[in-house]
């Protein structure tokens, strides 16, 4: 697969059509070393995922993703979303912190937009914000100057016109120098800041809000400067050496719904 000459963060759009019956997963983290992960996906869009008609990835479909031309390592995974598409349905994508660099070339071949970070969709008749996450994390201010340079478009451009054996290899030190930098912060650190949420909710004029990148799955209420909202985390996935661990949020009937995998 080629490399598009427009920098990922160029492609996102910031409106789609109404959501009819979406169901919403992130942070799969998704490898060839984690087969039974993949595997689980893989049957999720073959079953639970098939009586939808909205497919939607709030970050982190991939565990890294050095630029569309490791699409050939994924030929499972981009062929399964292909046929969910050419089957009648939608799929739409938002980077993570993990696979920024998903770009328009992946996007065309299995049919998906890619959303801008935060966007508000409207689903029924509740308008609703979606985000990965990982922007509201404000307390930590290292990670979020990282993020704003990998999100640039320049930097981006720059970045893939290297070889792509040399852009893994920056991947796969960013994985290990992130994972040791998380070791050292509180927890806290590394969830979003419910006050900045607020204020996007506000600026969208939303009271519903989705995301991932937390890894906390969990429905919240809360009240912030006299303003009451809901929050939905999205679960992470893991099956491996033995781990059940995955799950979807599903609006259905004008509610939101946790949904366990079959």
């Amino acid at each position: 697969m080629a490399l598009s000459a427009a920098a990922p963060s160029e492609i996102c759009v910031s409106k789609i059509p109404v959501l009819l019956n979406p169901v919403f997963i992130a942070d799969l983290h998704l490898s060839n070393d984690k087969p039974a992960t993949k595997e689980a996906f893989l049957k999720f869009l073959k079953t639970d995922a098939a009586r939808f008609s909205e497919l939607v990835i709030l970050g982190d479909l991939f565990e890294f993703w050095a630029g569309d031309d490791m699409a050939e390592q994924y030929v499972d995974v981009i062929s399964a979303l292909k046929q969910y598409f050419s089957d009648g349905h939608r799929i739409y994508l938002m980077h993570g912190n993990r696979d920024f660099l998903l770009g328009a070339d992946f996007a065309a071949s299995i049919g998906a937009q890619i959303l801008c970070d935060p966007i508000a969709v409207q689903i029924g008749r509740e308008k609703v914000l979606l985000s990965h996450g990982d922007a509201w994390c404000t307390l930590d201010h290292d990670y979020q100057q990282f993020r704003s340079t990998l999100r640039d478009p320049a930097i981006q451009k720059q970045i893939l016109k290297e070889e792509l054996k040399y852009r893994v290899e920056l991947a796969n030190g960013l994985r290990s120098q992130s994972k040791a930098d998380n070791q050292k912060k509180d927890a806290a650190y590394m969830d979003v800041v419910v006050s900045e949420v607020a204020k996007s909710l506000r600026s969208a004029g939303c009271k519903v809000v989705i995301h991932g990148h937390t890894h906390k799955p969990a429905h919240h209420t809360h009240v912030n400067e006299d303003s009451r909202f809901d929050r939905w985390v999205l679960p992470d996935w893991d099956f491996e050496n033995g781990n059940q661990r995955g799950g979807y949020l599903s609006f259905e009937n004008n509610y939101i719904h946790f949904g366990h995998l079959s």
